[in-house]
C-alpha cells in the first residue's frame, strides 16, 4: 500500500489520501491534536510531537513508531514554518519534492526577491539585516517602507513607516534588546491592487491556476484592523488578468526552480496596469483558499498536492467560473466572547456555501491583530454578479458581528454599564440589594 507522511494539521489533504485507500502517518503538534480544532479521520495514524518543525523530533516520533523515512512514497506539509524540513525529509527519502535549496527560496522572502531580480522578474527593492539598522542604511530605498520577518507568516509583524522615527522605533520593536534576533526585510512600499494566484505546477508547467483579489491590500487591512475580503476573480470581472499572471508566475517559479507542487503567490497591478511580484509560497494559500478554487472552478487543490508529492500531474478538470465567489473574514472588538451566532443561521442567509468559526465561547481578544491569521470567523459566499457577491458577504459579515457579544476591556464602570444596558442584568448594578421578603421584614420590625 501506499503510504504518505504528513507534516502538520492539513485535514483535506489526510482527506484526499484516506479517499484514495492510501496509507497516511500524521505528524503533530500535541497540542493540536489535544485541542481537537482539527480532526482527522479514524484512518490516519497520527503522531503527537512537541514541535512539527523539528527535524530531530518527527524522525524521532516514527522511529518510536517503528518507521522510518524509507517506509514513505510520499513526504508533504502545507504549513509554511515546516516548508524547509519537509523538502529536506522527502530528499532524504528519495521521495519527490522540491528540495531544501529551493524550498529556502520559497520561504526567504528576500533570497526569493533576489533570485527573481536576477531574473528579470519585476519585484519591490528590499534589503535585508540581521543587527539592528539605523535610518541611514534605507535612504536609497525612500519612504515609506514596509518593515517585516524575512522568513514570516501573513503579515504578522508587518509594518509601515513614514519616516526616520518611526522607523526607529519599527526597528526597537523588531529587535527588542538591540541584539540580533531574526532576519528583518525593509522594502519599498508598494500602492495597487492586491492579489493571488492559486494554482500547481507540473515538470515546470503550470497546470491550473485561480486569480483572486484582496478587497484591501493585507497590510492595509491590518493597519485598519478591517476583516478580511477575497475575491475570486473571473474573465467577466478582471479581463486578460489570468493570463498575465500566469506568465508572471511561470517566469518566477521557473527562476526559483520550482518545478512541482502547489504554489500561492502575491502580487501587485499597479496605476499602470504593470504587474509586480510581492511573494511566493510552496503550500496552499490561508483560510478558505482551499474552499473558494473549490466552489468558483471545481478542483481540489488538497487532491493536487496528493498526486503532486507521488510525482504524478494532477489530473482534475477545472470548470469555467459559473458564479462570483468570495470569502469574508471577520475580526472582533478587544473583549472576552460571551456569545455566538450559531453557524447554521449564518449558512441560511443567500448564497453561503461555509462557515466556519475560529473563535469560541470565553476566548479573550486583545484587539486588532499584526496578522491577518486571527479572524473570529471565516464565511465563503457565492453569487450570480460581483455587486450581489457584495451585498451578501455584507449580510452575512453584519450578522456574525450583530450576533456576537463581547464585553469590553475597559474599566469596571463601562463594564456594570454593559451588563446593564447589553445583558440586561440591572441586579448586577453598583447598589445594595434586598429581597422583597426582605423590606417587609425590615418593616415589621419597626
Amino acid at each position: 500500500m501506499t503510504r504518505v507522511l504528513l507534516i502538520g494539521s492539513d485535514r483535506y489533504f489526510a482527506e484526499a489520501c484516506v479517499a484514495r485507500g492510501l496509507e497516511v502517518v500524521a505528524v503533530r503538534n500535541a497540542g493540536a491534536i489535544r485541542n481537537g480544532v482539527l480532526t482527522f479521520p479514524e484512518e490516519v495514524r497520527q503522531l503527537p510531537v512537541a514541535d512539527q518543525t523539528n527535524t530531530e523530533a518527527v524522525v524521532s516520533a516514527l522511529a518510536h513508531a517503528d518507521l522510518t523515512l524509507s517506509d514513505f512514497d510520499g513526504i508533504y506539509t502545507n504549513y509554511e514554518l515546516a516548508v524547509v524540513m519537509t523538502a529536506g525529509l522527502a530528499q532524504a527519502a528519495g521521495v519527490p519534492g522540491p528540495g531544501a535549496d529551493v524550498a529556502v527560496l520559497m520561504r526567504d522572502k528576500y533570497l526569493q526577491k533576489q533570485r527573481l531580480t536576477q531574473a528579470g522578474v519585476p519585484v519591490t527593492r528590499s534589503q535585508v539585516f540581521w543587527t539592528p539598522p539605523v535610518p541611514a542604511d534605507v535612504e536609497e530605498l525612500g519612504y515609506p517602507l514596509v518593515l517585516k520577518p524575512v522568513a514570516g507568516v501573513g503579515t504578522e509583524a508587518t509594518v509601515r513607516v513614514e519616516d526616520p522615527e518611526a522607523f526607529r522605533k519599527a526597528v526597537a520593536s523588531f529587535f527588542p534588546s538591540g541584539t540580533a534576533h531574526k532576519g528583518l526585510q525593509v522594502e519599498q512600499f508598494v500602492t495597487g491592487e492586491e492579489f493571488c494566484l492559486d494554482g500547481w505546477v507540473h515538470d515546470g508547467n503550470i497546470g491550473f491556476s485561480s486569480v483572486g483579489r484582496y478587497a484591501r491590500t493585507c497590510l492595509e487591512a491590518v493597519e485598519a484592523g478591517e476583516s478580511l475580503r477575497i475575491y475570486r476573480c473571473t474573465e467577466a470581472t478582471h479581463p486578460g488578468l489570468a493570463a498575465e499572471a500566469d506568465r508572471l508566475a511561470a517566469d518566477a517559479l521557473a527562476a526559483l526552480g520550482l518545478r512541482s507542487g502547489v504554489f500561492h503567490l502575491e502580487f501587485f497591478r499597479l496605476s499602470d496596469g504593470q504587474l509586480l511580484f510581492s511573494e511566493c509560497a510552496a503550500r496552499r494559500g490561508g483560510p478558505f483558499n482551499e474552499e473558494e478554487v473549490r466552489v468558483s472552478r471545481s478542483v481540489s487543490l488538497a487532491e493536487a498536492a496528493v498526486d503532486l508529492c507521488l510525482g504524478m500531474r494532477p489530473q482534475a478538470m477545472p470548470s469555467d467560473p459559473v458564479c462570483e465567489v468570495g470569502s469574508v473574514h471577520p475580526k472582533l472588538s478587544s473583549g472576552v466572547v460571551l456569545d455566538l451566532p450559531r453557524a447554521e443561521e449564518l449558512a441560511a442567509l443567500d448564497g453561503v456555501e461555509y462557515v466556519r468559526f475560529y473563535t469560541y465561547l470565553g476566548a479573550t481578544y486583545t484587539g486588532p491583530s499584526s496578522s491577518l491569521y486571527q479572524p473570529a470567523a471565516a464565511m465563503l459566499v457565492s453569487a450570480p454578479t460581483a455587486a450581489d457577491l457584495e451585498l451578501r458577504l455584507d449580510q452575512v459579515e453584519t450578522a456574525f458581528v450583530k450576533g456576537a457579544v463581547v464585553s469590553p476591556n475597559t474599566s469596571p464602570r463601562h463594564m456594570r454599564d454593559f451588563q446593564s444596558d447589553v445583558l440586561g442584568r440591572d441586579d448586577l448594578q453598583y447598589r445594595p440589594f434586598t429581597s422583597a421578603a426582605g423590606h417587609e421584614a425590615a418593616g415589621r420590625s419597626v
